[in-house]
C-alpha cells in the first residue's frame, strides 16, 4: 500500500474532520470567483449599463478580493495547524512504521491537494451557478434599467484556480514543518497526559467584569465624544473579554462546583467537571470568536442602521417624489403638470398618488416683515410657513399612512423641519400660540401639536407647515388675492428610485428662475441609496465570511478533542451512564461553546450600537435586532449541525 492509498483511505474514513475545512474553503472560493467574474465582466464599465457606479462597484469588489485572500490565509493556517496537532498520534504511528519526516510531509501535502482540488472545483461550480443570481441582485440593488449580461470570464477562472491552489498548497507546505516525529512515545501519548486543575486569579476575574463594565459605561455616556473615547473603550473591552474567558469563566464554574446543591444535582457533576477544563483550554479561541462576532455584528448593524436611518430621514422630510409650487391657481411658470405626467408615463413609471393642493404663504409675526430668512440658519427656520387646510392635510396623511387629525377653529398643528439629525427637535415647544402674518393680516392659533418632519416636501428655506381648520382656511383664502395663492403639485411613483432619468429630464425643463420652486428626492438621493445598498450587499458577503470563520474555528476545536472526549464518554457509559444522559452533556457543552461567544458578542454590539445611537441622535434598536436575528438563526443552524456530527462520532463506542 502506497502513501497515496493511505491518504485517500484516511480522508474517506475521517470525512467529519475534513467537512468543515472543505465547506469553508468551498464558500471562500465561490465568493472569490463571483466577485472576480463581476470585476472582469466586460459590461461592468459600460456606462450605458452600469453608469459611473459600475467603476465604484468594481473597485470595492477588488478590495473585497484582497480581504478574502487575507482571510483565507489566516483561516487556513489556523485550521491546518490545529488539524495536524490533533493527529499527533497518527504521525507517531507512521514514524514508528519507519516513515521519515519528508514522507510524512508528502503524505500531508497529498491529502491537502485532494481536499483543495475538490474545494476549488465545487467552489467554481457553485460560483458559476450563483453568478447569474449575483448579477441580478446587483442590478436590482442599483435599480438598473437593464440586466447585467451574464458570462463566465476565463480570466476569473484562471485567477481563482491559480490563486487558491498556490495559497492552499503553500500554507500546507509551511504548516507541515510543524510536524515532529523525533519523540515517538510523546506523539503516541497524544493528549492522554493528565492536565493539572485549571487555576484562576480572583482579582483578575473581578477585574474582567470591571473592565467590561467600564467600557460599557464610557460608551453610553461618551455621546458625541465617542470619536475620542472609542479606542480606550475598545482597549478595556477587549482586555476585559480576554480575562472573562481565561479567569472569570474558571472562577464562576469553580464556584458552581463548590455549591453542593448545584454540583450534585443530576449530571451537573460530569458536565461542570468537563466544562471547566474546556473553558480554560479554549479561552483564547472563545475570545477570538467573541471579538470577531462583535466586529461582524457591529459592522453589519451600523451599515444597515445608517442606510435605514438615511432612508427614514429622507422620507420624513421629502414625503413626495416630485413637487413644485405655482403662484396662482392656473399659472404654469414652473412646468405644466401635463408635461410631468407625460414624461413619467413614457418612461414606464406608474404614478401612485398625484395631488393639487392650495397653500397660503405666511411668516412668523415675531420676525420683521422685510427680514430675509435665507441669511439665517435654514436648518431650523422659524420664520416662514405654508398654511394648509385640514381636509388637504388628512388627504396627504392617508397617502403617507399617518394618523388623521381633528382641529377646532382656534387650533393649529405645526409640521416643523429640522435637519440637525434624526433626533426629533421641537422648534416651537416654548410657545402655546403661533402668531403669523398673511398679507399683513395677523392671525393667531393655539398650537395643539408640533410634529417633526413634513407633510409636504421641504423647500430651499425648509418652510414649516401650519394646518388649520377648513373654515379658518377658507376665511383666509377669500381675503388673499388670486395671484398670491400657491398651488402645490406633487407626485409619488411606484418605483421612484428607477425614475432618475425621467426626473432629471423634468428638472432640466424648469426655468432657471423657478428652480427653487421645484423639489425632488430622486436624483441625488437615489444615487446615494444605491451606493449604500451596494456597500451593504457586499458587506454582507464579507460578514458571512467572518461568520463562517467563527463557526468553523469552533467546529475544528470541538473535533480536535474528539478522541479524548470519546474515551471519557466510553468510560462513563461503562460506569452506567445512559445514552440520554450522554446526549444532555454533549448538548450542554456544545451550547456553551457556540452560544457563550454569541452572548458576549451580542452584549458588546448592543453597547456599541447604543453609542452610535447617541451619536446620531436616534434609536437604532430595531435595526440591530434585525441583524442579530439573522445572525442567531445562522448560529443555531451551525450549532445543530456541529452537535449532530459530534454526537455521531462520540457514539461510535466500538
Amino acid at each position: 500500500m502506497t502513501l497515496r492509498n493511505i491518504a485517500l483511505k484516511n480522508i474517506k474514513g475521517n470525512l467529519n474532520k475534513y467537512v468543515m475545512y472543505y465547506l469553508s474553503n468551498t464558500l471562500v472560493v465561490m465568493i472569490f470567483f463571483i466577485f472576480a467574474n463581476f470585476i472582469f465582466n466586460p459590461e461592468i464599465n459600460n456606462v450605458k449599463v452600469m453608469g459611473s457606479i459600475g467603476a465604484l462597484a468594481s473597485r470595492v469588489m477588488l478590495l473585497c478580493e484582497f480581504l478574502i485572500i487575507i482571510f483565507t490565509l489566516v483561516f487556513t493556517i489556523y485550521s491546518l495547524s490545529n488539524f495536524l496537532k490533533s493527529r499527533e498520534k497518527e504521525f507517531g504511528l507512521l514514524s514508528m512504521f519507519g516513515l521519515t519526516k519528508r514522507e510524512i510531509r508528502s503524505y500531508v501535502m497529498f491529502e491537502n491537494i485532494i481536499v483543495s482540488i475538490v474545494s476549488i472545483a465545487t467552489g467554481l461550480l457553485l460560483g458559476i451557478l450563483f453568478s447569474k443570481l449575483f448579477f441580478m441582485a446587483i442590478a436590482a440593488i442599483l435599480t438598473l434599467d437593464q440586466e447585467i449580461p451574464f458570462n463566465i470570464s476565463l480570466k476569473a477562472l484562471l485567477i481563482t484556480v491559480i490563486s487558491f491552489i498556490t495559497l492552499f498548497q503553500g500554507i500546507a507546505f509551511i504548516t507541515s514543518y510543524k510536524i515532529k516525529n523525533n519523540n515517538i512515545i510523546q506523539l503516541l501519548k497524544g493528549e492522554r497526559v493528565a492536565k493539572p486543575a485549571p487555576k484562576f486569579s480572583t482579582f483578575k476575574a473581578i477585574l474582567s467584569i470591571l473592565l467590561i463594565a467600564a467600557g460599557y459605561i464610557m460608551s453610553i455616556y461618551s455621546g458625541t465624544a465617542i470619536i475620542f473615547t472609542m479606542f480606550p473603550i475598545l482597549a478595556v473591552t477587549v482586555l476585559g473579554t480576554y480575562l472573562l474567558y481565561s479567569q472569570f469563566s474558571v472562577f464562576f464554574t469553580n464556584k458552581l462546583q463548590n455549591n453542593k446543591g448545584v454540583y450534585y444535582k443530576g449530571i451537573n457533576m460530569i458536565t461542570l467537571s468537563q466544562i471547566i477544563y474546556k473553558l480554560k483550554d479554549n479561552a483564547r479561541i472563545l475570545f477570538i470568536v467573541s471579538i470577531l462576532g462583535a466586529v461582524t455584528l457591529t459592522a453589519s448593524s451600523s451599515v444597515y442602521s445608517f442606510q435605514k436611518s438615511l432612508q427614514t430621514g429622507l422620507t420624513l422630510n421629502y414625503p413626495q417624489d416630485i413637487s413644485f409650487i405655482e403662484q396662482g391657481e392656473d399659472s404654469h411658470k414652473v412646468i405644466p403638470p401635463e408635461t410631468v405626467e407625460d414624461i413619467l408615463k413614457k418612461g414606464g413609471h406608474e404614478i401612485n398618488h398625484k395631488n393639487k393642493l392650495i397653500l397660503l404663504k405666511a411668516h412668523n409675526a415675531a420676525f420683521p416683515t422685510n427680514s430675509d430668512s435665507s441669511k439665517d440658519n435654514n436648518l431650523t427656520n422659524k420664520k416662514d410657513f405654508y398654511i394648509i387646510s385640514i381636509k388637504d392635510y388628512n388627504l396627504l396623511a392617508k397617502q403617507q399612512k399617518k394618523p388623521a387629525i381633528a382641529l377646532k377653529d382656534e387650533e393649529a398643528v405645526i409640521h416643523s423641519y429640522s435637519f440637525m439629525g434624526p433626533k426629533e427637535v421641537k422648534l416651537f415647544s416654548n410657545s402655546d400660540t403661533i402668531n403669523v402674518l398673511v398679507e399683513e393680516q395677523k392671525k393667531s392659533w393655539k398650537i395643539k401639536e408640533e410634529i417633526s418632519g413634513g407633510i409636504i416636501n421641504a423647500d430651499a428655506k425648509n418652510t414649516n407647515t401650519i394646518v388649520i381648520s377648513d373654515e379658518e382656511f377658507n376665511k383666509l383664502l377669500n381675503k388673499v388675492h388670486e395671484d398670491k395663492v400657491l398651488t402645490y403639485y406633487s407626485y409619488n411613483m411606484k418605483n421612484w428610485m428607477k425614475s432618475a432619468n425621467e426626473v432629471s429630464k423634468i428638472k432640466s425643463m424648469v426655468p432657471k428662475e423657478q428652480q427653487k420652486a421645484f423639489t425632488e428626492r430622486v436624483v441625488d438621493f437615489s444615487a446615494l441609496m444605491k451606493g449604500m445598498s451596494l456597500f451593504f450587499f457586499i458587506g454582507t458577503f464579507i460578514a458571512v465570511l467572518f461568520f463562517i470563520a467563527t463557526g468553523s474555528i469552533l467546529y475544528f476545536k470541538l473535533f480536535n478533542e474528539i478522541q479524548k472526549d470519546r474515551q471519557e464518554f466510553i468510560s462513563l457509559k461503562k460506569m452506567g451512564m445512559s445514552q440520554e444522559e450522554v446526549k444532555k452533556i454533549i448538548s450542554a457543552q456544545c451550547f456553551i461553546l457556540f452560544f457563550l461567544p454569541f452572548a458576549i458578542s451580542f452584549s458588546h454590539t448592543c453597547f456599541a450600537i447604543k453609542a452610535l445611537s447617541n451619536l446620531l441622535g436616534g434609536n437604532l434598536t430595531l435595526y440591530l435586532m434585525t441583524i442579530v436575528s439573522i445572525y442567531l438563526a445562522l448560529q443555531i443552524i451551525f450549532y445543530t449541525f456541529s452537535k449532530t456530527m459530534y454526537t455521531k462520532q462520540i457514539n461510535h463506542w466500538q
